[in-house]
């Protein structure tokens, strides 16, 4: 069955992805979060930044689970794909957000908010497009029974997952590594404060 290839924001949203948090490190290693002075600020900022990135890093590795192997080839719609129709999306949001916590600032989880919702849903509606030309009628009753990105209460208490499960190993192994990058980047934000606090790194200015 002949389909449209994915457009060139499809293809490149890992890269995008990339160097967003390539921008944000930048602006990391010349400026530190205003909250330094506040610790109950900066500690409740960075435990929602370890349970947000863990629970992205967790969800992807799932989604990868019953994914990999399959994308373009099978509708698959059990496991992550029964609470919503797009769960690597959700997770990576629920997990970017942590990353950005872990800056311990407002600024930064504001602007990583706005700009997936700025970017994602135009990538979201065009993959639907894609798969209903590969699917036909099976996705579009998949549509109608699934919600696209926000799990409804019922999905989420009511989940059933089967017993087993085949995956493709190469595929999950590198998408297991990609969804790990949520905790690395947490520690690599805490070795650049670090190096603020021993004086290594000037601090140029302050982020709210």
């Amino acid at each position: 069955m002949s389909y449209k290839k994915k457009s060139w924001n499809e293809q490149s949203r890992t890269l995008i992805t990339f160097f967003f948090a390539l921008l944000i490190g930048s602006s990391l290693l010349l400026g530190e979060s205003r909250w330094e002075t506040s610790p109950l600020t900066e500690e409740t900022l960075m435990l929602l930044a370890c349970f947000f990135a863990g629970v992205g890093a967790f969800g992807r590795i799932w989604c990868s689970l019953y994914i990999a192997g399959y994308k373009n080839s099978t509708l698959v719609k059990s496991g992550p794909y029964a609470l919503c129709r797009n769960p690597l999306y959700l997770f990576s949001f629920i997990g970017g957000t942590g990353v950005a916590l872990a800056t311990e600032t407002f600024t930064i989880p504001l602007l990583v908010i706005l700009a997936f919702a700025c970017y994602y849903p135009f990538i979201i509606l065009r993959e639907q497009k894609r798969l209903i030309e590969i699917f036909g009628k099976d996705y579009k009753d998949y549509c109608r029974e699934t919600p696209s990105f926000f799990p409804t209460l019922h999905s989420i208490f009511h989940l059933k997952q089967p017993e087993t499960y085949t995956v493709n190993p190469r595929t999950f192994t590198h998408n297991f590594i990609d969804a790990l990058w949520f905790i690395w980047l947490i520690g690599i934000f805490e070795f650049v404060s670090g190096l603020h606090e021993a004086g290594i790194l000037p601090v140029l200015f302050q982020l709210p």
